[in-house]
């Protein structure tokens, strides 16, 4: 008679996104907010206004994307609400010197949410893991921050359709698709590396 041994079972939550590697109690998982919310001071800080447009560009979306997808969705939203209710207070977080809420390009702090959101969910579900499946994450991710952004500043700066896609769009399509390029070739090597 043969003895047939099962598998270990695997959790379904087991290394879901790299933080998963890190989180479970309630310090680490602090800690891991924590840490999300700095790297979105840091990568927002680091941006060059454009003289046409009151949108500069900024690392503020590769911060978003990235806490999504090496947080998860969860611990992402988390770290991006931490940041912009820092920025909402007054901190000097976002760029240049913009601090509170009202001002025209504070539409694409919002979009920062959907950004990390789907880069969030599709993490968990595996899209980090390969760039086939994380370059079409990363632009639908990266390209989401439009809609809260445009949907912002077209009103609060009167513009026109028409104005504030040239104004809010048009000039940042190659540097995004950079972004998500960089994405799309870091995150399945950090998985690769942190399995």
């Amino acid at each position: 008679m043969s003895t047939l041994t099962a598998a270990p079972a695997i959790s379904t939550r087991q290394n879901r996104v790299l933080a998963d590697r890190f989180g479970g109690t309630i310090v680490r998982e602090i800690a891991l907010v924590a840490v999300g919310t700095i790297a979105m001071i840091v990568l927002a800080r680091i941006s060059v206004p454009l003289p046409f447009t009151p949108v500069p560009v900024s690392l503020g979306t590769l911060g978003a994307l990235s806490v999504g997808a090496t947080l998860g969705a969860r611990r992402g939203l988390v770290s991006v609400a931490a940041y912009a209710l820092l920025g909402i207070a007054g901190a000097p977080v976002f760029t240049g010197t913009n601090v509170g809420w009202a001002f025209a390009s504070f539409g694409y702090i919002l979009g920062y949410f959907l950004v990390a959101a789907i880069a969030g969910l599709a993490a968990q579900r595996g899209a980090d893991r390969r760039v086939l499946t994380m370059a079409p994450t990363a632009l639908v991710s990266l390209f989401s921050v439009y809609i809260a952004g445009l949907a912002w500043m077209i009103p609060f700066a009167h513009m026109t359709v028409a104005q504030g896609l040239a104004k809010g769009f048009v000039p940042f399509i190659v540097g995004d698709l950079i972004k998500a390029a960089v994405a799309a070739g870091l995150f399945p090597v950090l998985r690769s590396i942190f399995r």
